[in-house]
């Protein structure tokens, strides 16, 4: 049946109502969430403004905003208490160096490498005990111990250089002492780059080793005696001058004492070494200077030699004597 015109203006009434209606409904909904959007991005923005600079230490700020105020700072809380008191006292202290003590220890092992051997196994342990330490405490107690094992080891030392001057008193026709640094100073200078214009060059009549060991003990502060001479032109020098059996029999005269390649204990720089090369025969061969002595742990101390003939700054003891050369032999002076 067909609608009536009434019918149909009640149906367009009734759908303008229901549009209407919905169009109200999307306005306030559209409403609401444009309130909470705005709400939530202003809550947003103040969160941002209330979040502490990480640049700033908020608790000297507390602190300062206290004082001014005029109140007492509060008293920390137990958590940090219980943090402080987790930390070790015994914890590594940043900046611990104990390198440049230690160098300085070793220096002294070197340099009173004529020491006896006890000393100086006390020193190094003492090294060692500094080298392990890891905080201020242990380092100053380390410290203590190498300050002490080193002044023992420089008065065994002085002791032991004293007592070879006395010996030497009523033979010896040179000063004692000397200037060790000045002999090898002079011996480092001209190793390679001989000195010829001053003491001539032996090498040519069977080697300058002698004469050149000679001239260190003039650096040093020897003085020229009846025996033991050079007047620095080549052939003005006398036999002990310029070799090594008479160097050998000159000392011997001058009552110095000398350590072999099995006892190395009382050995320093300076000393002269006097070398018998086994495969040659009976005679001294060969005269070379003590120029470094290095301890070493539980065995014989590394010892090497400068010399002319096979110039050289540091020729090592038991290599000349082993491989160089077979069944050879040393007599090293200890010069007071």
């Amino acid at each position: 049946m067909s609608s009536t015109p009434t019918t149909r203006s009640a149906r367009a009434a009734r759908r303008r109502r229901v549009q209407r209606r919905r169009r109200l409904v999307a306005a306030v909904l559209a409403v609401i969430i444009v309130a909470a959007l705005a709400v939530g991005i202003a809550g947003f923005v103040r969160s941002l403004g209330e979040r502490p600079d990480p640049s700033v230490d908020t608790s000297k700020a507390a602190g300062a905003a206290s004082s001014l105020a005029g109140g007492e700072s509060a008293a920390p809380s137990d958590a940090s208490r219980d943090a402080s008191a987790d930390t070790p006292a015994g914890a590594p202290a940043p900046g611990v160096d104990t390198a440049p003590a230690v160098d300085a220890a070793l220096a002294v092992l070197a340099d009173y490498s004529d020491a006896a051997r006890p000393t100086e196994d006390a020193l190094y342990a003492a090294i060692e005990t500094l080298r392990a330490a890891s905080t201020p405490d242990e380092v100053s107690a380390a410290q203590t111990q190498v300050d002490q094992a080193s002044a023992a080891v420089k008065t065994d030392a002085e002791a032991y250089r004293a007592q070879l001057a006395q010996d030497a008193e009523g033979t010896s026709t040179q000063p004692t002492g000397g200037d060790v640094a000045a002999q090898m100073a002079y011996l480092h200078t001209y190793v390679f780059d001989y000195n010829t214009a001053e003491w001539g060059d032996y090498n040519s009549y069977g080697g300058d080793c002698t004469n050149f060991a000679s001239q260190g003990l003039i650096a040093r502060g020897w003085q020229n005696d009846r025996t033991w001479y050079s007047k620095g032109a080549m052939w003005t020098a006398s036999k002990p001058w310029i070799a090594t059996a008479a160097m050998a029999a000159y000392f011997d005269q001058l009552g110095f004492s000398y350590s072999t390649q099995d006892d190395l204990d009382r050995v320093r720089v300076g000393d002269i070494g006097l070398f018998n090369w086994g495969e040659t025969g009976a005679s001294m061969d060969h005269t070379m200077t003590v120029s470094k002595v290095e301890y070493v742990p539980g065995g014989p101390p590394v010892v090497s030699f400068i010399s002319h003939n096979y110039d050289g700054e540091f020729r090592e003891l038991t290599h000349a004597l082993s491989v160089e050369h077979t069944d050879s032999t040393v007599r090293i002076y200890h010069i007071p």
